[in-house]
């Protein structure tokens, strides 16, 4: 067994144990932090003061040895729980393999993202930005450096070191474009966490309204895409729109209104216990999707179909939100969702 392999083997043992035995659970996790800002967590732990000279490009720091170095995090980051306890177990058994990424944090916000605490999560205002920095790339790697410091607090050792690099950018601009880029080409960034980053800045209404069905309805992202865009979108697409760039992509009014009757209608008729899945899953989405793209009047088809699905019978009904693949039969989910949708579309 090699080195790498040696090395794998063990972030899997730690893994197995973890799932049979809690290694650290968030309610622990935020009872340690107690709503403090981020800078009094590192105080506690840190071995040495930040001497306040600005951060220089070339140098790895070890946040250990910066106590009180203002730190920020993008609001609307891929942050989640699961995601920071896996960061930290891999850390706590390999060490940090690449440095996290910290830029001025003025220019983060200036491009339009908005920066929280990252510990209170309290979010920043553009006054109080002076002198602070913000991660650029490593939000996951920070989330588990904290896990490992309530760890550690617990169950005794080291936390994991914790070092970055600063990187320094002329223009807001610069600054986006290089994040975009960095995202596109980490291979666990979806469509959907790209259009998160738009959504942060953007005043389009419908990357708004994409998101909004994600959060508020609880749509999947693919379904969002077909309610929203009537197609979806390719990260090239999507990098423009974060860029609002002049060759962005744009919608006829009318696909985006007749869209919008379908989704409201849907939404309507299928919100009962059991049946929600229709409207928050692809196959309805896609199959309105493909009905207005082909129709000449958008509008008037999305009508005719909302009156269907407000006067749907039982027996189409029925079949559509139990449906199930069946490998017996040969019939896939999808197939059973939209051949009777079909089916509604004939019905007297």
């Amino acid at each position: 067994m090699n080195k790498n392999q040696k090395k794998t083997a063990e972030v899997k043992k730690v893994a197995k144990a973890e799932k049979k035995n809690v290694l650290i659970n968030e309610a622990e996790v935020k009872q340690f932090i107690d709503n403090r800002p981020f800078d009094d967590v590192v105080r506690q732990f840190a071995q040495k003061e930040w001497d306040g000279q600005p951060l220089v490009e070339d140098m790895v720091y070890h946040l250990k040895k910066l106590a009180g170095l203002k730190v920020a995090i993008i609001k609307d980051n891929r942050r989640t729980w699961k995601r920071g306890v896996k960061m930290m177990l891999a850390c706590m058994v390999n060490g940090m393999t690449t440095p996290a990424i910290l830029v001025l944090a003025k220019l983060v916000y200036d491009w339009g993202l908005p920066l929280i605490d990252p510990t209170s999560g309290r979010e920043l205002t553009p006054e109080e930005l002076d002198g602070y920095y913000c991660v650029m790339e490593g939000h996951g790697r920070l989330d588990g450096w904290v896990n490992s410091l309530v760890y550690t607090s617990k169950h005794g050792g080291e936390p994991f070191d914790f070092h970055f690099v600063y990187k320094e950018y002329a223009t807001p601009e610069d600054f986006g474009k290089a994040y975009v880029s960095t995202n596109a080409d980490m291979t666990r960034t979806t469509t959907k966490d790209q259009l998160n980053i738009a959504g942060a800045r953007s005043k389009n209404p419908l990357v708004k309204s994409y998101l909004s069905k994600i959060k508020n309805d609880s749509t999947i992202a693919k379904a969002s895409y077909f309610w929203t865009f009537g197609k979806e979108l390719t990260k090239e697409e999507v990098k423009k729109l974060i860029n609002d760039t002049p060759d962005a992509p744009t919608f006829d009014p009318n696909l985006i209104e007749a869209l919008t009757l379908c989704y409201e209608s849907f939404k309507a008729r299928f919100s009962f216990k059991g049946s929600e899945a229709v409207y928050r899953g692809v196959s309805a989405a896609q199959w309105c999707a493909n009905q207005i793209n082909q129709a000449e009047n958008k509008v008037d088809v999305a009508a005719t179909i909302c009156d269907k699905v407000q006067a749907i019978d039982d027996s189409i009904y029925s079949p559509i939100i139990t449906a199930r693949t069946n490998n017996k039969k040969h019939e896939t989910r999808d197939q059973i969702i939209k051949d009777n949708l079909d089916k509604m579309m004939k019905a007297a």
